[in-house]
């Protein structure tokens, strides 16, 4: 059984069970379960929105924040999250890479098939969207409509189902993944060598700066085995734009202008950004990012989290402690690790957090969030389990 040495007292012997039953446990329930955002599935909630933004808007917060869950009472289902079954397939795959078991690459080959046979509809390349309707701010999206994030997760599993079986149908179909991002999504800004897109098959009024990374790191990836330069010309301008957007002090917000976002510096969305210009190192060889990612690595040690690993919500707000932080983190700090043996502690660190914290043995899953008074103690399928699955995954694999 692998164990997961934390360099500070003992190794956690549970760690690895804990993934494996908690995997074990979303195979039962056949990764179906409730999203964070998923409030307008309810057709209570949807007709008495009036297809109007600002009630669609107080719905999903409502929903979301309740540290009851309400899901079950106003009749939203369960369900399939492609973005939860991506990160579930890779973690079926960094299992199978530790442990040799064929039932973790049968696992993960048959959410890759789920995924492959189910993208959005009625697209010319394969892309795929959330399972609920999603309005914020920036956007209203409907159920299964397109968005560069969930495709992008998609095609990183197809990328490690072809370097994890050799099959090149799962290149071919990150291939058109690429293109769903390089010829599909609208372009919002081009200019040098800076590039941005939009989040949606719409123009809209902000660019999400983490998006440009994760695009910009999952073209890298591809072009690593393709050799395309295109794809590597595009990695570059998509980075080049967050990059160049980064504060004095080496964060993010959320969107450029700030101001189209009430999210200012958060904790997965900082760490996403990060892995995006490890990942992009690691791929190429190429270091220019190196220094903005140690610097913002050193920013998003000290600025969100907590000396006993528990994930901050905001730069400036300590509550809640958000599961899917935690998971976060714990990839990040690995991924650090893999260069800085010193950042191993702090991903075990967060590690050991979550389990004590937001694991529940019985129900073999973790809880959404624990507060100052209070904890949200429901979990859902994809920003709990999922992220989590993932994160012990990437642990595991040493």
């Amino acid at each position: 059984m692998p164990q997961f040495d934390t360099g500070i007292d003992k190794p956690m012997d549970d760690a690895f069970n804990i993934l494996t039953s908690l995997l074990d446990a979303a195979h039962e329930k056949d990764y179906s379960g409730f999203s964070k955002f998923d409030a307008l599935n309810s057709p209570l909630l949807d007709g008495l929105s009036f297809n109007s933004k600002w009630p669609r808007l107080a719905f999903t917060q409502l929903v979301k924040e309740s540290p009851i869950n309400l899901r079950p009472l106003l009749g939203v289902k369960e369900s399939r999250n492609p973005k939860g079954i991506a990160l579930f397939a890779r973690a079926y795959f960094s299992l199978h890479k530790v442990t040799g078991n064929s039932m973790y690459l049968d696992r993960a080959v048959e959410l890759i098939r789920w995924l492959l046979e189910n993208p959005s509809p009625g697209c010319r390349n394969l892309c795929w969207g959330y399972n609920h309707i999603w309005q914020n701010t920036i956007f209203l999206q409907q159920k299964y409509e397109p968005n560069a994030v969930v495709s992008i997760f998609a095609g990183e599993a197809l990328l490690h189902a072809y370097e994890i079986t050799g099959n090149n149908r799962y290149l071919s179909a990150s291939r058109s993944v690429a293109d769903f991002i390089l010829l599909d999504l609208p372009v919002l800004h081009s200019s040098g060598d800076e590039r941005a897109i939009a989040y949606v098959l719409k123009e809209v009024d902000a660019v999400v700066l983490n998006n440009q990374v994760l695009a910009g790191a999952f073209l890298a990836k591809l072009w690593r085995h393709t050799g395309e330069r295109n794809l590597i010309v595009a990695a570059r301008q998509l980075i080049n734009y967050t990059v160049n957007r980064r504060t004095e002090y080496y964060a993010w917000y959320y969107t450029y202008p700030r101001e189209k976002s009430r999210i200012t510096h958060d904790n997965y969305h900082t760490g996403g950004i990060l892995d995006g210009l490890i990942d992009y190192f690691e791929q190429t060889g190429d270091d220019r990012y190196l220094r903005v990612y140690w610097q913002g690595l050193e920013y998003y040690l000290a600025n969100l989290f907590e000396s006993d690993g528990a994930p901050r919500w905001m730069n400036d707000r300590k509550y809640p402690s958000d599961v899917h932080g935690s998971a976060q983190g714990v990839i990040s700090f690995k991924k650090a690790a893999r260069h800085e043996q010193k950042f191993l502690g702090q991903a075990e660190k967060i590690a050991r957090w979550a389990i004590a914290n937001l694991y529940r043995e019985a129900t073999r899953d973790f809880a959404y969030r624990k507060g100052k008074w209070f904890k949200w103690n429901y979990s859902l399928m994809r920003w709990c389990n999922a992220w989590m699955a993932r994160a012990l995954a990437v642990l595991a694999e040493g």
